[in-house]
C-alpha cells in the first residue's frame, strides 16, 4: 500500500474544501496524450491525502486513475508523487465532481469508481454540497461501461444510507450485497489511511458497492 505523505504544510490546511469555489466549464486533457494511450478509466472522487488513487492506478495498470479532487494543493501532491512513483497511468485534475464529470470523461469509458469518506456536509442547509446525489448519479451514468462498478465508503451511517438510497434509486445500478445490503469488508482490497485509522479504532465503516448493468 503506497503510504500517505503530506507535504509539510498539510496539518495547517483546511480538511475540506467547498465545492461550489469551482464552477463554470472546465476543458479536459487531451487524455491519450497525457496517459500516452487509451484504457478504461477508474476514477476517484474527492482523493483527499491520494493514497487511494495511487495504489488503485499500480494494482491496476490496465486502467487510466484519475482522480478529482477541489483543492488544488492536494491535486498537485498526488501529481508530483505519480510521476516520483512511475505511476504513468495516474492523474489528479482539480474538479467539482458534481459539475464535471460529463465534461472531464467520454461517454461509457469509466470501469470503475470510488467514492470514499466523503464530506458530509452534516447542516442540513449544507446538504446539497453532498457529493453523491441523484444528479451527480445520473451523470454518472452516462460515463459508466457496462459491468462497471461503483464503491463508497463512509465512516457516517447517515451518509451511507443516502448513497444506498441514491445509487439503488438509479435505473441499471445494482447493489452487490443485495437490496438494502451493505458490504461487510473492503470491497477493493485497498485501505486509505483514514479507513485504517477507523478500523484501529474499532469504528463502523459503511461500505457500498454497486455495478452498472444497462438495459
Amino acid at each position: 500500500m503506497i503510504p500517505d505523505t503530506p507535504g509539510s504544510g498539510h496539518h495547517r490546511r483546511r480538511q475540506h474544501g467547498n465545492p461550489f469555489n469551482i464552477r463554470g466549464p472546465l476543458a479536459a486533457p487531451d487524455w491519450p496524450t497525457l496517459f500516452g494511450r487509451t484504457a478504461p478509466f477508474a476514477v476517484d472522487v474527492g482523493f483527499g491525502r491520494g493514497a487511494f488513487v495511487l495504489e488503485l492506478g499500480r494494482r491496476h495498470p490496465e486502467w487510466n486513475a484519475v482522480g478529482l479532487e477541489i483543492r488544488k494543493h492536494l491535486v498537485d501532491e498526488v501529481n508530483e508523487r505519480a510521476a516520483a512513483l512511475g505511476l504513468r497511468n495516474v492523474h489528479a485534475v482539480l474538479a467539482n465532481a458534481n459539475l464535471h464529470l460529463e465534461e472531464l470523461l467520454p461517454a461509457a469509458s469509466v470501469a470503475f469508481v470510488s467514492v470514499n469518506f466523503p464530506d458530509p456536509w452534516y447542516k442540513k442547509r449544507h446538504h446539497k454540497r453532498r457529493v453523491v446525489n441523484p444528479e451527480w448519479a445520473r451523470a454518472l451514468l452516462s460515463r459508466l461501461a457496462p459491468s462497471a462498478e461503483v464503491h463508497a465508503m463512509t465512516d457516517y451511517e447517515p451518509v451511507g444510507l443516502q448513497i444506498r438510497a441514491v445509487l439503488e434509486a438509479t435505473p441499471g445500478l445494482v447493489n452487490l450485497d443485495g437490496l438494502g445490503g451493505m458490504a461487510a469488508a473492503s470491497t477493493t482490497g485497498i485501505e486509505s489511511e483514514r479507513e485504517l485509522s477507523h478500523t484501529r479504532r474499532g469504528e463502523p465503516i459503511y461500505r457500498l458497492r454497486f455495478r452498472y448493468q444497462p438495459g
